[in-house]
């Protein structure tokens, strides 16, 4: 992908903050083939890309750039923009480079989904799935109040570490989707309970923002730093 947001360029440590997720993702796609192949066996089809769609990567590629220049690029944006420049190759090497592109584009939107929403078991054309997420230690005392039966589990401290990170990408998530403040409290009681896990306390967690912010400054005065090419 060549527009202004270049995955690339951008240290991709999800599986160190949520360890395993590619591993499951990847799985769940090799799954799905799996059962692509039981359905339907091993099909051959003309590849019906090339040059006539280049007008279309290139609209694709400059929505992505504009996108991003304001501040509102989503993935929808990214992986159309991987499609579209796989469609218009024609030569099978730069076609096989474009789609492999694109395959790691939507298993890192499927990576982003996941630690969002809560991993969800794949549910394929022959299988059935189920999802569980870490949720607030009320929530099945709520959701009796309310007439249902929660299904739930208690984590493992190792695990519990690991959904709270999930838990905190889905929070910030939920806070750019949908701009509302409110959901910043949400955001940092997870970070609250993350603290919590290193022995780290509300006012201490304070304490270091503090002394950070005063060496450092913090985010008021909304200065961009242009990297280097």
């Amino acid at each position: 992908m060549t527009a202004s947001w270049n995955s690339s360029e951008i240290p991709d440590l999800e599986n160190d903050l949520v360890p395993g997720a590619l591993a499951k993702v990847l799985a769940d796609v090799a799954a799905e083939r799996e059962a692509q192949d039981r359905m339907g066996g091993v099909q051959e089809f003309p590849d019906g890309s090339g040059p006539e769609f280049a007008e279309s990567a290139e609209e694709a590629k400059q929505e992505c750039a504009a996108a991003w220049t304001r501040g509102e690029l989503t993935w929808r944006h990214i992986l159309a923009e991987e499609f579209f420049e796989a469609l218009a190759e024609s030569d099978p090497r730069a076609l096989r480079t474009e789609l492999v592109q694109t395959a790691a584009v939507a298993v890192k939107w499927v990576q982003s989904l996941d630690r969002r929403h809560g991993a969800t078991a794949h549910r394929g054309k022959d299988g059935i799935g189920h999802a569980e997420k870490l949720v607030r230690d009320r929530i099945p005392e709520i959701i009796r109040e309310d007439g249902r039966r929660p299904d739930t589990r208690v984590a493992g401290p190792d695990e519990h570490a690991s959904l709270l990170r999930a838990k905190l990408y889905e929070e910030a998530g939920e806070y750019v989707a949908s701009g509302d403040p409110g959901e910043l409290s949400d955001l940092l009681e997870v970070v609250h309970a993350l603290a919590a896990v290193h022995g780290i306390s509300p006012e201490e967690l304070e304490e270091r923002r503090s002394a950070k912010a005063a060496i450092r400054g913090g985010f008021s005065n909304r200065i961009v730093l242009r990297l280097p090419k």
